[in-house]
C-alpha cells in the first residue's frame, strides 16, 4: 500500500476543512480492510458502501488507559475491531493509543501488548535522574511551562516509561490499512476560558499528519507544531515534540486545579526532598520520603548520593517549602561554590534570570545554570498557572479573523477532559462521515455527562446528532451496559458506562471511588477489574453492535440501489 510522507520537509500552515491528505490516504486503505471484516461477519457490501465506525475513549487517568485497553481486546475477539475507522480519544485514553501506535500492527498483538502493559504498571518503575534530566533539557526552551514538569514526573511516575518518540511517527500504523485512524484530542484553554466547550474554535486535535485547531480549519504538519510562525511563513523550526509530552499535555487534569497544583507541589519538593543524617548533610530522597510525600505515587529509583551542591540545594528547597510558591525562587550559584535561594518580585522575572545564577555540574546531570532555570519556571509557571504554552502557528496570520487568536504568540493547549470528557466534536467533522460512534466512558463523572454535553454541542452547531432520551438516564448510580440512539440523517451512538449493574452489580458506586482518576498506581489484581469490566461491557453488547453495523449497512445498500 502506498505510504504517503507528502507534508515532511515542508512545513506550510494549511486552511482547509478538508481532511489531510494523510489522513485520506489512511482511511482508503482502512477501508478495503473493514471490508474484508465485514464480509466475514456476514455483511457483505460494496466498497463505497462501508461505513465509517468510530470508537471515542473517553478520559479518566490510568483507569481509562487500562480499561480502553480491555475493549479493543474485547472488540478484537469477537471481530469487531476489524471494523472500526476511526479511533479517537481523551487524557488518559489517549495514553493507550500513543502506546499502541508505537506497533505497525498492534491489532494483531493486543494480547502480548496487554502483558507489556500489565508488566509495566504493576513491575517497573521510574528513574529520578532520567526525569531530571528530561526536565532540564525542557526548561531550555521559551514556552516551558507546567506541562513538561506534568510530564516529566507525574506522568512518567504512572505510565513508568518514557517515550522519546514522535506522533509523525505514526504515520505508517495509521497509513498501512492494519489499524483505525487515530485521533489524539486537546482544547485551547484561552478559547476555552473566553467562550464554552460548545464552541468548535475551543478544540485543538492531533493526528501523526497534522495539529490543527477543528473551528478555524488551520493545520500544520505534526512535526511543525511548536515551531515558530509568522503570518504563515515558518521563521524558526523547533525540533518535533515527543510522545511523553504529548502524554503529558493530553493528560493533565487529573482533578481539580486544587488537586492538580497539591500534586506537582508535591513532586516538585518530593524530587529534592531529604532527611538530616548522622553527618548533619542532606540526602537525596529515599523511597520511604516519596511514599509520605505524595500518598500512592509509585517511588523513583535513586541514583547515588548526589554531590555536595545537591545535597545544598536539597536543603534551601526544604527550608523553602512553607513559602513555596508566595514569592518566585531563584537559585543562585556564585562561581566560589556559594548556594542562596533569592526571592524576587514577578516583574524582575527575566532581568533575573539572566544575571543572577552561574554554575557548574551538579551531580552529573546538568549544569548549575540548568538547575536554576528549570527550579525558577517551575515556580514562576505554578504562580501564573501556565499549561501547555507552545507557539501559535497562527500568529499574525492574515487569514484568520480572530485578533484574540492571531495576536498571541503562543497558544496554552490542555487536556480536553476539561471541556468535554469525549471528544464527540472531532469525529463528527463533517467530512468524516461517521455513521456510527461506540462511545465508551471511562470518566469520574456522571457516565451520561459527556453523552448529554455531546447533544447540546451539536444543537449549538447544528450538527446532526440522535435525540438523547432523558428518560433513559434517569438513574446515574446504577446506569445499564449500553444505551442506543439513532436519528434520522444522524449517526448512530451507543453509549458504554464502564462501571454498570450488569457488568458490577451493586459496585457501581464502590468502583467509582475506587478507581478514581486521580489514582497514580495499581496492582495486578485491579488491573485486572479494570480490563474485565471494559471486556464484559462488549460481550454482553456483541450482538447489539454487530446489529447497529448491519443495519446502517442495509440502510447505505438501500440508497445505493436507489
Amino acid at each position: 500500500m502506498e505510504i504517503f510522507h507528502k507534508h515532511q520537509g515542508e512545513g506550510k500552515v494549511r486552511i482547509s476543512y478538508e481532511l489531510s491528505e494523510g489522513e485520506k490516504l489512511g482511511t482508503s486503505n482502512r477501508k478495503v480492510q473493514v471490508k474484508k471484516y465485514l464480509d466475514s461477519l456476514g455483511i457483505p457490501c460494496n466498497l463505497e458502501d462501508v461505513p465509517n465506525i468510530a470508537i471515542l475513549g473517553a478520559g479518566g487517568g490510568l483507569r481509562a488507559m487500562i480499561a480502553l485497553h480491555g475493549t479493543l481486546q474485547e472488540l478484537q475477539k469477537h471481530g469487531l475491531l476489524g471494523t472500526i475507522m476511526y479511533l479517537c480519544g481523551v487524557s488518559g485514553a489517549t495514553w493507550c493509543m500513543s502506546s499502541l501506535y508505537n506497533n505497525g500492527d498492534w491489532a494483531e498483538k493486543l494480547q502480548a501488548l496487554e502483558k507489556h502493559m500489565c508488566d509495566t504498571l504493576t513491575k517497573s518503575t521510574w528513574n529520578l535522574r532520567k526525569a531530571v534530566e528530561m526536565l532540564l533539557e525542557a526548561a531550555k526552551d521559551e514556552d516551558y511551562s507546567l506541562t513538561e514538569f506534568w510530564a516529566y514526573t507525574v506522568v512518567y511516575g504512572m505510565l513508568h516509561e518514557l517515550d522519546k518518540g514522535h506522533l509523525s511517527e505514526q504515520r505508517g500504523a495509521s497509513e498501512n490499512g492494519n489499524n483505525p485512524y487515530p485521533i489524539y484530542a486537546a482544547v485551547d484553554e484561552r478559547s476555552f476560558c473566553k467562550v464554552t466547550e460548545y464552541s468548535p474554535e475551543t478544540w485543538f486535535e492531533f493526528t501523526p499528519h497534522e495539529a490543527s485547531f477543528l473551528g478555524y480549519g488551520a493545520s500544520v504538519p505534526t512535526e511543525y507544531f511548536g515551531s515558530e510562525y509568522k503570518n504563515g511563513a515558518l521563521k524558526k523550526q523547533k525540533e518535533e515534540k515527543n510522545m511523553s509530552y504529548l502524554q503529558g499535555l493530553w493528560g493533565s487534569c487529573i482533578g481539580s486545579k486544587e488537586e492538580n497544583e497539591k500534586v506537582i507541589k508535591d513532586m516538585f519538593f518530593g524530587i529534592f526532598k531529604g532527611k538530616r543524617g548522622s553527618d548533619s548533610s542532606f540526602s537525596v530522597a529515599n523511597k520511604s520520603d516519596w511514599e509520605g510525600t505524595l500518598e500512592g505515587f509509585p517511588a523513583p529509583t535513586l541514583e547515588p548520593e548526589a554531590d555536595r551542591k545537591m545535597l545544598e540545594i536539597s536543603k534551601i528547597l526544604v527550608e523553602q517549602e512553607n513559602h513555596f510558591p508566595s514569592s518566585l525562587i531563584i537559585l543562585s550559584i556564585s562561581p566560589n561554590t556559594d548556594v542562596s535561594i533569592l526571592p524576587v518580585e514577578e516583574d524582575d522575572i527575566q532581568g533575573t534570570m539572566g544575571s543572577s545564577i552561574t554554575g557548574e555540574i551538579v551531580s552529573g546531570i546538568g549544569s548549575a545554570v540548568d538547575l536554576a532555570r528549570m527550579l525558577s519556571k517551575t515556580t514562576y509557571d505554578l504562580l501564573h498557572w501556565k499549561w501547555g504554552t507552545n507557539s501559535n502557528f497562527l500568529y499574525k496570520y492574515s487569514g484568520i479573523d480572530t485578533p484574540e487568536l492571531v495576536n498571541n504568540k503562543v497558544i496554552s493547549l490542555v487536556d480536553a477532559g476539561i471541556a468535554i470528557n469525549c471528544a464527540y466534536p472531532l469525529v463528527l467533522r463533517p467530512d468524516r462521515k461517521v455513521k456510527l460512534i461506540l462511545s465508551f466512558d471511562y470518566g469520574p463523572f456522571d457516565p451520561f455527562q459527556t453523552l448529554k454535553q455531546a447533544a447540546k454541542y451539536c444543537e449549538e452547531n447544528c450538527i446532526p446528532f440522535p435525540k438523547v432520551d432523558e428518560k433513559l438516564l434517569q438513574d446515574p448510580d446504577n446506569p445499564s451496559d449500553c444505551y442506543i440512539f439513532r436519528g434520522e440523517g444522524a449517526p448512530t451512538v451507543m453509549h458504554f458506562p464502564l462501571f454498570n449493574k450488569v457488568n458490577c452489580p451493586g459496585y457501581v458506586k464502590e468502583w467509582r471511588i475506587k478507581f478514581t482518576p486521580i489514582r497514580f498506581l495499581y496492582n495486578e489484581g485491579d488491573i485486572h477489574i479494570l480490563l474485565q469490566s471494559a471486556r464484559l461491557n462488549v460481550l454482553n453488547n456483541k450482538d447489539k453492535i454487530l446489529q447497529e453495523i448491519k443495519h446502517i449497512v442495509a440502510c447505505s445498500n438501500k440508497k445505493t440501489s436507489s
